[in-house]
């Protein structure tokens, strides 16, 4: 394991997958905008935060590395807290000010974190450790793997599903360059603590899993399902060998997109429905097919089933998983993803195609939402069958 994290390498397309995202996250703030037209997520200052936070992450992608791009990263995700603040709900207030206060502290930690590393070369003890110590910890926080999760499940649950899915699914990616950005600038951080980020890894795998599989609440067990997915990217990035870091980043692409398809169909179903969605809802798909079918694709990619792209990144981390810890880890993530087909299963078997409650009403699909998630769908398809562009610009 050792020898394997001091040959770590460099991606030569660090400026490609840099505007990959940048485009990436420019399709979904369309389809999110679209989306919302129809099903409404919220008045003026939900418009004014949204536009001004896409615009914000969409800068601090295009400026690059450096302070400016940390920095406009940060505004971003205050104006995610201030969407959540936005919510016409008492304990989405809760839920805001619990993610302020803890996003205050990540990236006062990360600053503080950035500012002590210098370069590639480790810090002299007891720097070194407490630099480490900073980014480990601010990084958990904001990317809320386990046991630093304490936001997230709440934010999703008393949000609408498109400011959740901004979140999870724009700022919280863009979030995750950061750390891949340090891994390429300062391996040392990863490479001389790697048993404290492998087990974040590993915790936020089977304790996001475990914890979806006990809500009955839909968008709180998407919000744990994200824990669960970052703890792959997560090792990926650790990992910082080719397959590890391409893995990583294709994986949070499809990250992105999945969830946006998953949230907005949680959407569709809340809307009509006119309450949250639980488990004790039943047969939606008999209401909602388009929604169904986004919601099942977005789960299958999630979990990396083929021909949908989510494979792309999820094979290349089970290569890097055998790289890193050899057939135990790639077991250790094999039950993982188990437990995550589970949970997805479930909520597939019980509320999209379980037995209806009460009458049946087809064609309550707004066409635009509709037509936003038949086109992701298909995108996800058409990379997966043809991903030979991207992986040449991701590596």
């Amino acid at each position: 394991m050792n020898s394997l994290l001091q040959n770590t390498v460099s991606l030569s397309g660090t400026v490609n997958w840099d505007w990959v995202f940048f485009g990436a996250f420019l399709l979904l703030m369309v389809a999110i905008v679209l989306y919302s037209l129809v099903i409404p997520q919220g008045g003026k200052r939900w418009w004014a935060l949204t536009l001004l936070l896409g615009a914000f992450v969409l800068a601090g992608m295009a400026v690059g590395e450096g302070t400016l791009r940390v920095v406009l990263l940060d505004i971003a995700a205050f104006l995610a807290v201030a969407l959540v603040w936005n919510e016409d709900c008492p304990k989405a207030k809760i839920a805001a000010r619990r993610y302020l206060i803890l996003m205050v502290i990540a990236m006062a930690f990360i600053a503080c974190g950035l500012y002590l590393v210098e370069g590639n070369a480790p810090l002299a003890a007891p720097l070194d450790k407490i630099a480490a110590g900073l980014l480990i910890v601010g990084f958990s926080l904001k990317l809320a793997f386990v046991p630093f999760y304490f936001w997230l499940p709440g934010v999703a649950e008393h949000s609408k599903p498109m400011t959740t899915a901004l979140i999870v699914a724009v700022v919280d990616i863009a979030a995750f360059t950061e750390l891949v950005h340090l891994r390429l600038n300062a391996g040392w951080v990863f490479e001389n603590y790697a048993p404290l980020w492998l087990v974040l890894a590993l915790l936020s795998m089977f304790g996001g899993a475990v914890l979806a599989l006990a809500q009955k609440n839909i968008k709180r067990m998407l919000a744990f399902s994200t824990i669960d997915d970052m703890g792959y990217l997560l090792l990926g990035t650790l990992v910082g060998t080719q397959a590890g870091l391409s893995g990583a980043l294709l994986a949070a692409l499809g990250h992105a997109f999945f969830k946006v398809m998953l949230f907005a169909a949680v959407g569709v179903a809340e809307h009509k429905n006119g309450h949250d969605l639980s488990i004790e809802d039943h047969g939606m798909a008999a209401r909602y097919p388009v929604s169904a079918a986004a919601f099942i694709a977005g789960a299958l990619g999630m979990i990396g089933v083929p021909p949908l792209f989510g494979f792309l990144g999820r094979w290349r981390l089970y290569l890097a998983g055998v790289e890193f810890g050899g057939w135990m880890l790639v077991i250790a993530m094999s039950l993982a993803t188990g437990l995550a087909l589970l949970y997805y299963v479930r909520v597939i078997h019980l509320v999209w195609l379980g037995k209806p409650d009460g009458e049946i009403v087809k064609g309550q699909e707004p066409k635009l939402a509709a037509a936003v998630l038949v086109v992701l769908m298909v995108l996800t398809l058409v990379v997966g069958l043809y991903p030979t562009w991207l992986t040449a610009l991701i590596g």
